[in-house]
């Protein structure tokens, strides 16, 4: 234990020369530290529907008059009465503010010097007419505020098209409203950043240093075959075995570190997360399992590009098995985050990922340490 310690000890201060491990683990630091920030930019990019409940205050929408706007190289003269009341009061229920301008080219020019961050042309055509309802709205060049205006109009245009269907459809022969009787289900409160937040940013972060550190003893021990050093420490008292065993006791504990100080990092950002301390646990035997089978395909390569090479093909694997086992590391982390699993439910979810940790351990010692051991004796060094 003692010459597994000292191997252990040498290569941890060797890992702060690691520039890419530093970079990862202060990129997760990031991450973890401004969570609520970043949860609602990430979000908005696979779920823009989210940022319709954000607080929109200052942002202005221009209601213009279409009469003199030129399109299709023919100018819209109509006379008829301009119905902009109630598109205005629509839009200004919502979480906009309107501004009203009597033509396009104020509001353009309102556009252009930032008064307002997008136009909404309105038709000279009367709600209780026969002639389409044609808006025209401009929006800025920028993505992220463009989805943003759409989002908040939606619900105003929305109620303004139910109006005018239920004013006109009256008109058609024979109209008889479709009765439906929808089930008055009670409301049920949701959060957008839910899905992302339990799902997906837990389990990368906890994970993550999970997968770096199966990447990393492979690269401490196909260093010393590389390198040859490996012959010159097993002519000291430190056997292969303890030469092995610390480079999985250094490359398995500095996981159970982090994802401890990530998960706290997110209950301090206001997240709410329940058995951190079974979580940090269930990680390190899952690091564990991986450090193993990092350590058994770099012993038997002695080569790190081809022991990376394999090691990402089971990686791949590994995440395409989590989608088929309901019971998967993934779910597992989700569901004790939510406090979805308790008492017995834990142990039943934690127990099976302890048995196959032992059986990859004692699969390891047997396949790796112990023919390697006997070839050591044999003559390997010649």
């Amino acid at each position: 234990m003692h010459n597994t310690l000292l191997i252990a000890k040498k290569d941890l201060k060797g890992l702060f020369n690691e520039r890419t491990l530093v970079l990862t683990i202060l990129l997760q630091l990031a991450i973890a530290s401004f969570s609520s920030f970043l949860v609602v930019g990430l979000t908005s990019f696979y779920d823009p529907g989210a940022l319709a409940d954000e607080d929109l205050a200052g942002i202005n929408i221009g209601l213009a008059y279409r009469s003199e706007v030129t399109l299709n190289n023919s100018t819209i003269r109509d006379e008829k009465n301009v119905n902009e009341t109630l598109l205005y009061h629509l839009i200004d229920e919502s979480k906009l503010s309107p501004v009203s301008y009597p033509d396009y080219s104020g509001a353009g020019s309102g556009f252009y010097e930032g008064e307002i961050d997008g136009i909404v042309l309105v038709p000279n055509v009367a709600i209780n007419g026969s002639d389409l309802i044609e808006l025209h709205i401009y929006l800025p060049e920028t993505d992220f505020k463009s989805t943003i205006l759409m989002l908040q109009l939606k619900e105003p245009l929305e109620r303004l098209e139910r109006y005018v269907r239920e004013i006109r459809t009256k008109r058609l022969p024979n109209y008889t409203p479709i009765d439906l009787n929808i089930l008055n289900l009670p409301e049920r409160s949701s959060n957008h950043y839910f899905e992302f937040i339990y799902v997906a940013l837990i389990p990368l972060l906890v994970f993550t240093p999970a997968f770096i550190s199966g990447g990393l003893v492979i690269d401490l021990i196909t260093e010393e075959f590389e390198r040859k050093t490996i012959d010159l420490i097993l002519v000291t008292p430190t056997t292969f075995s303890e030469l092995i065993n610390g480079k999985i006791l250094v490359a398995t504990m500095i996981v159970p570190v982090q994802a401890f100080t990530w998960l706290l990092l997110l209950s301090l950002n206001g997240i709410d997360i329940q058995h951190i301390l079974v979580i940090t646990l269930f990680v390190t035997v899952v690091t564990f399992i991986l450090v193993l089978i990092g350590a058994a395909i770099s012993i038997k390569t002695k080569n790190r590009g081809m022991a990376q090479l394999f090691y990402s093909l089971f990686l791949i694997t590994l995440f395409l098995l989590c989608y088929v086992f309901p019971n998967s590391p993934m779910n597992v982390v989700t569901r004790l985050a939510i406090d979805s699993i308790s008492g017995t439910g834990i142990a039943l979810s934690v127990i099976p990922y302890l048995l196959i940790a032992s059986l990859v351990y004692a699969a390891f010692r047997y396949l790796t340490l112990t023919q390697y051991r006997s070839r050591y004796r044999s003559g390997y060094r010649r």
